[in-house]
């Protein structure tokens, strides 16, 4: 019994981690280019690259 109580506590911890993982993403740097999807980061939102943007060079 008296090893089952840790083990408990380091797989519910274990488990809380694996489930707060996936919402800690990197933010991308401001001005950041996407050239796959031909955008840039500015203001925490993803712009659209119009004609001739010189952010999308």
């Amino acid at each position: 019994m008296s090893i089952s109580r840790p083990l408990v506590q380091a797989t519910l911890m274990l488990l809380g981690l694996i489930f707060l993982m996936p919402g800690c993403v990197a933010e991308p740097r401001e001005g950041y280019f996407d050239r796959d999807h031909h955008r840039w980061y500015h203001n925490h939102v993803w712009q659209t690259c119009g004609e001739n943007d010189e952010h999308c060079r």
